[in-house]
């Protein structure tokens, strides 16, 4: 799968990108993130160092997108449905 949106379900601002992309029918797959956990911290700030959920990762394009709104420009110009 070449997009993975990493977020946290409890976090209301991973909400919007996540219906952008089911309304859309965008095959992605989820990361979930857990800053509790060394690893899965490490992971994560490693791919975006602010640490602010949603990020999407393109490995098609090798891209990092950061930010709700932000991400759904970046599957509207990228991956239209």
């Amino acid at each position: 799968m070449s997009l993975t949106m990493h977020l946290h379900p409890l976090a209301s601002f991973c909400w919007k990108p996540l219906i952008a992309l089911y309304e859309n029918g965008t095959p992605f797959t989820s990361v979930v993130v857990d800053l509790g956990d060394e690893q899965s911290r490490a992971a994560f700030l490693k791919l975006w160092p602010l640490g602010k959920m949603p990020v999407l990762r393109d490995e098609a394009l090798d891209r990092t997108v950061p930010e709700s709104t932000i991400v759904i420009e970046y599957l509207n110009a990228y991956y239209p449905g």
